[in-house]
């Protein structure tokens, strides 16, 4: 049954690519969008009232007790599986405080904790996880290669994505 808390509405999320010593930054989760754990750069909701730049911020010091800075605006992804719907943003972000540590996501119970672990990720080991979406997953395989551009993806059924 669709989690009713992330369904059947449009969300909107702000997620962070941290790239240190070709290593991705990523957070294992129980997603709602998946029956299996999934792999994916930290981020979630933006609340009414709300920017980007402090949805990102917040998210990720819950997720990780890191402190950030973003750079640049990488991906828009619109994740559209029924009854799901989400908008992300990917920013490419460096790290300027904290250390890292699993957080938690403040709006779940306990019980009810998406999180399960995170880690940096060797590039050369990012093909073997089932990481979402699937750009992130290139992106590694091609050793982590920013660019300058903003792309735009529309995702396709089964591509993964749409966090907490």
């Amino acid at each position: 049954m669709p989690n009713s808390q992330f369904s059947n509405k449009v969300r909107v999320r702000a997620c962070a690519v941290i790239v240190q010593d070709s290593s991705i930054l990523l957070t294992k989760i129980n997603s709602p969008t998946r029956p299996e754990p999934i792999w994916m750069p930290p981020g979630g909701g933006v609340e009414l009232g709300e920017s980007l730049e402090e949805a990102l911020y917040r998210e990720i010091l819950e997720e990780t007790e890191l402190e950030i800075k973003k750079k640049q605006l990488l991906w828009i992804y619109e994740f559209i599986e029924e009854p799901y719907h989400a908008i992300e943003f990917y920013f490419r972000c460096e790290v300027i405080g904290g250390n890292l540590k699993k957080g938690s996501d403040p709006e779940l119970k306990t019980d009810q904790q998406m999180l399960l672990d995170l880690a940096f990720i060797p590039f050369s080991e990012a093909q073997n996880l089932p990481i979402a979406p699937s750009f992130i997953k290139e992106f590694c395989k091609n050793g982590g290669e920013f660019f300058t551009d903003i792309r735009h993806i529309i995702n396709s059924p089964f591509e993964g994505g749409a966090g907490g």
